[in-house]
């Protein structure tokens, strides 16, 4: 069996490389860079990533199993369509992990976490005038990523990640509909608080505003959501 669940320990060349690989192409899946129903040509990505055929494979075994793309005999590996019932189903497995965040804390708040915070809400302002979905789309994976550094258990941590990117791409998807200078102030403001919180040392504070903003941002949605199954994908920009 391929080591592609090898622990995250684990700094062997094999891992670098499974690492910037599955971190790549789980952006673009996630940004809609790769359309839902595209197809991944393993030959194409081992070229471009300077590896053989089996770390790709690997890597989309590993997607596969994180409902991100789908891998069929005779067809190859797709990216897995939008699925509305998987979606709510992860939405609501999300607000039940962001309330146990202050039960598995890390060990205090790293510095760099906060500096992290600090660079990405200053991005948050170029939002305003560039309307860019990818830009939000990588901003909010960014906030998503600082919040995670104060989960303490491995596990959960694991959880929460494939939980936010089975949502994530049906929200950044959705973006073009909603009010964009709303979501944009919503999200600099989720990121203020958020930022307050992990300055308190505050875990149970920072759960709470996780999965108030998870609550929200999909009832906001709600309107949307009933009428995707009926149209057409349209990529970000």
């Amino acid at each position: 069996m391929p080591r592609t669940f090898a622990s995250a320990e684990d700094q062997s060349p094999w891992r670098r490389r499974f690492e910037v690989i599955y971190l790549a192409l789980r952006q673009r899946i996630t940004t809609l860079e790769y359309a839902p129903g595209a197809r991944l040509d393993i030959d194409l990505l081992s070229n471009e990533f300077g590896v053989s055929r089996t770390p790709v494979r690997n890597v989309l075994q590993r997607l596969d199993l994180e409902s991100l793309v789908r891998t069929r005999h005779g067809v190859g590996t797709i990216v897995a369509p939008l699925d509305l019932e998987d979606f709510r189903q992860a939405a609501r497995l999300r607000i039940e992990l962001a309330s146990l965040i202050g039960k598995f804390p890390a060990t205090g708040i790293a510095a760099s976490a906060l500096e992290s915070l600090t660079r990405v809400s200053g991005d948050v302002a170029l939002l305003a005038d560039t309307r860019d979905a990818i830009v939000f789309a990588r901003i909010d994976m960014q906030v998503h990523d600082v919040i995670g550094t104060v989960v303490g258990n491995a596990l959960m941590r694991r959880v929460f990640d494939e939980m936010y990117f089975r949502t994530a791409r049906l929200r950044f998807h959705l973006l073009a509909e909603q009010a964009w200078d709303h979501e944009v102030s919503l999200l600099a403001k989720d990121m203020e608080l958020l930022r307050d919180a992990m300055v308190r040392d505050d875990l149970d504070g920072v759960g709470a505003l996780v999965g108030n903003s998870i609550q929200d941002t999909f009832t906001r949605m709600q309107p949307f959501l009933e009428r995707l199954e009926s149209r057409p994908f349209q990529p970000l920009n």
